[in-house]
């Protein structure tokens, strides 16, 4: 037996789901973190087809910050630019990892990276995303990864004051 969004799956051992599991997308909440206007747009019109019910939008860490508070900390899930000023997406993640609130001190994490490479997969990892998805992405490409990202499971380990996700995956 399975269980998945509040629904019961009975399945055989070594037999597949008569369907594909998928996020409902109108219960979640996303913010977008990124100073470039067009790339926001982009995104925001890639999330809303995909029936995304809460879009944030801000344009580096500190606006996130303040917009934050005034929703009650509530996303489910933000897509971080890693390079803006003043404030960057590896200087938000450790704010939201070391002193938010709940829940968004648990706040899935993706960064987007202008560039793929080990160091900043490695600072991600430190500073407590949960992936990084290079840019740039189609909308394909960024439900696929959603879908995953969102429907693995994660343990929370505090390090030194910084709460950081173990993937499950």
């Amino acid at each position: 037996m399975l269980m998945a969004f509040g629904v019961e799956y009975r399945f055989e051992e070594g037999k597949t789901l008569p369907l594909e599991l998928k996020m409902p997308w109108r219960h979640t909440a996303i913010g977008i973190v990124d100073d470039n206007v067009e790339w926001r747009r982009v995104l925001r019109n890639m999330l809303s087809g995909l029936g995304v019910g809460g879009i944030v939008e801000a344009s580096d860490g500190s606006d996130f910050l303040k917009k934050m508070e005034k929703v009650n900390n509530n996303v489910d899930l933000i897509l971080v630019d890693d390079e803006m000023i003043p404030m960057d997406g590896f200087v938000l993640m450790y704010s939201v990892r070391a002193r938010a609130k709940e829940p968004l001190r648990r706040v899935i994490g993706v960064l987007m990276a202008g560039e793929q490479s080990v160091e900043i997969s490695r600072r991600a990892e430190q500073v407590g995303y949960n992936s990084v998805l290079p840019k740039p992405f189609s909308g394909r490409e960024l439900e696929a990864h959603l879908q995953r990202i969102m429907m693995a499971p994660v343990q929370w380990r505090e390090v030194d004051g910084l709460l950081r996700p173990i993937l499950m995956v």
